[in-house]
């Protein structure tokens, strides 16, 4: 059971602790509502048992505010089934006492219930400690790393990649001074906002990428890169598996490969991003027109924006590799000759903003359907509205003229007459609203 029915039941069992106080009632009916308090405690018993059972942290379960709260409702009524306390609490005072003391615990339970609950972090976020990794040409990958180890190689940039992830302030202001770049654009550049683009910042270049992330379509991992020649340092707020990337062989500088090898990474995810939007897109098609469900506006909504986001970063990408690729900008080491190895890249980019651009347009065009289907139907009840209102109106204003005392009326008519008249009007109305097709 969810919050909302126990908040429910929490007002019943409130509802029937405050009666007693407000009115004399019947034996027969407290020991009915006396029944019903001990169901419900039994529903609050089940219902906290079934989830201490399943719960993945017993302990931080146990310590929550609001089941500690749901113990002490069920275990104060419980009292009552002491021997040597039910004599006492059985006099009057101390059952209203008891009333009371269950007002007071049931009273939060209903707020609690009309709250929603929060929805759960896609992505697990690190609790506050820094992951540092070094990739090597050869492929081997040196994990966990310490600080003063990234601080070694920023004084003495070697030829590893390295990737570190949940720095603190602190450690991103001594990185961005040892290297000579803004801690303002490091910061930026970690932001879930920020978009694909490149600055130069001699003697680095600085990348700035977001991979969408392969467990949640909604999220994106922030990456920030400073290559030069044979060195590469990657930055993010979130864990970047190394031991994942799987270096091809090239004859590119090292830093050059790591940067396409990042491009690829993501143009990878985008590929696969693409592949399920599409595929709920389409079953947000077969979903009947007219038997449109609640959420299907909210559904849509967040897969727009999703789309639209997409849309952006991947036009953003493919502007940026065909500057890398024509030459217009250059990446370190990378010579003139090796450009050609940018040209696939650009074209998958363009590729994908393609068809993420055809998945939103389709998108659009389904919640415009829906949008009209829902205008007009509203339309209909109004204009049903329209007419029931009008009929309605003819008899009433009759009957406030003529009144139901026809006797010393200064016409000569009877109330068998009147109603006749009135129901020909209504019917002369009613057939002028079906001649303006009103009820097609």
């Amino acid at each position: 059971m969810n919050e909302s029915t126990m908040g429910f039941f929490a007002l019943a069992s409130l509802s029937m602790g405050v009666a007693p106080f407000l009115f004399d009632l019947p034996r027969t009916v407290e020991q009915g509502f006396n029944i019903a308090n001990w169901l419900i405690i039994g529903l609050f018993a089940l219902e906290y048992g079934a989830n201490f059972a399943l719960a993945s942290d017993r302990r931080e379960f146990v310590l929550a505010p609001w089941h500690m709260l749901d113990v002490v409702i069920i275990i104060a009524p419980l009292f009552l089934l002491i021997p040597t306390v039910a004599p006492a609490m059985g006099s009057t005072p101390a059952l209203r006492i008891l009333r009371l003391f269950r007002v007071l615990l049931f009273g939060p339970r209903i707020v609690h219930g009309l709250q929603r609950p929060s929805p759960p972090s896609p992505i697990a976020v690190s609790s506050g400690k820094s992951q540092i990794s070094f990739l090597r040409s050869d492929g081997t990958v040196r994990s966990k790393c310490s600080w003063e180890e990234l601080r070694e190689w920023i004084t003495a940039p070697t030829s590893d990649w390295v990737h570190a992830s949940n720095l603190s302030p602190e450690h991103l202001r001594a990185i961005a001074t040892g290297l000579g770049v803004s801690q303002t654009m490091i910061e930026t550049a970690l932001l879930e906002s920020s978009f694909p683009r490149i600055e130069q910042v001699a003697p680095w270049t600085a990348f700035t990428f977001s991979l969408p992330s392969s467990e949640e379509i909604t999220y994106r991992i922030p990456v920030f890169l400073l290559i030069s020649a044979n060195s590469v340092l990657s930055l993010s707020r979130h864990p970047f598996d190394m031991r994942r990337l799987h270096m091809a062989t090239s004859s590119l500088p090292w830093g050059a490969r790591c940067v396409l090898h990042i491009v690829n990474l993501v143009l990878v995810r985008y590929e696969e991003l693409a592949g399920k939007t599409e595929q709920m897109v389409r079953q947000l098609e077969e979903l009947p027109v007219i038997e449109s469900p609640e959420s299907f506006f909210r559904n849509t909504f967040h897969l727009k924006r999703l789309l639209s986001t997409a849309k952006g970063d991947l036009w953003r990408l493919r502007g940026l590799l065909e500057m890398l690729g024509d030459g217009r900008r250059l990446l370190p080491g990378l010579g003139l000759d090796q450009l050609a190895s940018i040209a696939p890249l650009a074209e998958e980019a363009e590729y994908l903003y393609e068809t993420i651009d055809n998945t939103r347009e389709s998108l659009l065009s389904l919640i415009e359907l829906h949008l009209d289907i829902a205008a007009h139907d509203t339309n209909r009840f109004m204009r049903l509205l329209a007419i029931v209102t009008t009929l309605a109106l003819i008899p009433a204003v009759v009957g406030g003229l003529l009144g139901m005392n026809l006797g010393e009326a200064p016409w000569q008519v009877t109330l068998g007459q009147v109603a006749f008249g009135t129901l020909i009007l209504m019917l002369g109305v009613l057939y002028t609203f079906m001649a303006k097709g009103w009820l097609r």
